[in-house]
């Protein structure tokens, strides 16, 4: 039987029907379509610095910033980096040096956008800068956090404004501002941007023009000191090698204002991620 098997085998095969050709054809289709939905990356593929609300939570669930390093190998680091964001600052190292905040902000073109988690604001050009240990970083774009992510001996403020700046080869450094309702004064650039986010609100990767230039030179006081440290993008993918600069002086803002950036999705959530470890990190505090 087996001798008999292998020559059939051998012998000579009739060209297929055009039928059963038809069906060969359509059954290759069916798989190599099936094949390649099977293997298509899937969103969580994609990995950039403030992925969609969607990819990551803050709350203490799947998803959450305890689980971050996990949800993707890409983003391993947000679980086992040694440096971090954010922080609560504590203990500080004065600088003897003065040094003020090199920064040079002119009025440019943007946009403003509901990425699902926060709303950013992003420069069209390159016109404003910043200089950090003699390097040059270009303002790309702005957001906010809702409460605080950074905190100082332990206390957490009502918002936080992140100011993030790259070079050429990428590199970033992160200008933030908290935010106060103490003194119930309204904060000019939530008052500038305020009826973007009533546009935006709920409306995840929905984008908008802003109309006028924005002058974001006012938006830091110059008068302020701040602490500077080494960590990382506060979101997945969590990279590390950012420069923290954290205005010392406190900002000004009103529950309303506060309350406007939780209008980024239709259900409430916070969007700041718990303090990490500090590790062997030295925080530098600079007068000016």
């Amino acid at each position: 039987m087996a001798r008999a098997r292998r020559g059939r085998q051998n012998a000579a095969a009739s060209p297929p029907s055009l039928a059963l050709q038809l069906q060969v054809a359509s059954l290759v289709i069916v798989f190599v379509f099936a094949f390649s939905s099977a293997i298509t990356p899937t969103r969580a593929d994609h990995v950039e610095g403030h992925m969609s609300r969607e990819m990551f939570g803050y709350e203490n669930d799947a998803t959450g910033p305890a689980k971050w390093g996990s949800l993707h190998k890409e983003w391993a680091v947000c679980g086992d980096g040694k440096k971090q964001s954010p922080i609560d600052i504590t203990t500080v190292e004065p600088q003897k040096v003065k040094e003020p905040l090199m920064q040079a902000y002119k009025a440019g073109a943007t946009t403003i956008q509901n990425r699902g988690h926060d709303y950013m604001l992003k420069w069209k050009d390159g016109n404003s800068k910043l200089t950090v240990q003699g390097k040059e970083y270009t303002l790309k774009q702005v957001h906010w956090h809702e409460p605080s992510e950074h905190t100082i001996n332990g206390t957490r403020f009502d918002a936080e404004m992140h100011m993030v700046h790259e070079d050429p080869s990428m590199a970033r450094a992160v200008v933030s501002v908290l935010l106060s309702t103490k003194a119930g004064q309204p904060n000019a650039v939530l008052t500038e941007m305020a009826p973007h986010f009533k546009n935006l609100a709920g409306k995840e990767k929905a984008e908008e023009e802003v109309k006028e230039p924005v002058d974001p030179s006012t938006w830091v006081d110059k008068t302020s000191g701040y602490y500077r440290y080494d960590g990382s993008l506060t979101t997945p993918p969590c990279t590390e090698g950012v420069i923290w600069t954290i205005m010392s002086k406190i900002g000004d803002a009103s529950k309303e204002q506060i309350d406007l950036l939780k209008t980024v999705v239709t259900t409430v959530e916070p969007n700041a991620r718990p303090a990490q470890k500090l590790n062997d990190r030295i925080v530098r505090y600079f007068e000016v």
